[in-house]
């Protein structure tokens, strides 16, 4: 008799683990991807290789200066001299940043930068444009964007002629 309860018993735990025990939506959603391939992994995209003549060499072992533009709707030029940081405090201004610079922060809205070469931008408002010619040391800047709604594009270098704004606006 013995025999005979182990196997009622092994056949009911057999059967008990062969029930589906999901609810009904769960065993839906679970079917919909059951047969269905598994994603592919892309690789990382390379980036473009940098242009020789857009690489400005900066030495970043000199601590520059903070250089700052304050203020609503100013239209300044700022210069990079040595391994400066660029801060921009306001909301409408249009800005030219000449130079390598380690680092460009933008702390407002509706600003224009166009930047000769930094390191990295960072953004702390919506709708700024920043556009810049050459790559720091060979290298693509870091962008930090702390808010979206902001643009970054690299622009044409041009050799011997001063970072313009394409704002028509700019003096």
């Amino acid at each position: 008799m013995k025999p005979l309860i182990t196997a009622i018993i092994l056949l009911s735990i057999a059967m008990v683990a062969s029930c589906d025990m999901r609810s009904g939506t769960a065993k839906e959603e679970m079917d919909k991807f059951s047969g269905s391939p598994t994603p592919t992994i892309s690789p990382i995209g390379t980036s473009t290789p940098v242009d020789p003549a857009d690489i400005v060499q900066v030495d970043t072992t000199i601590q520059g200066d903070i250089l700052t533009v304050n203020g609503y709707k100013q239209n300044k030029g700022v210069s990079c001299k040595k391994f400066d940081q660029v801060m921009v405090n306001g909301s409408g201004s249009v800005v030219q940043v000449s130079g390598a610079c380690h680092q460009i922060i933008v702390n407002g809205d509706s600003n224009q930068i166009t930047a000769d070469a930094a390191m990295e931008f960072v953004f702390n408002g919506t709708d700024n444009s920043l556009k810049y010619a050459r790559f720091a040391n060979g290298k693509q800047p870091v962008v930090t964007e702390n808010q979206s709604g902001n643009i970054v594009e690299k622009i044409a270098f041009e050799p011997g002629k001063r970072v313009q704004s394409q704002n028509k606006n700019a003096k």
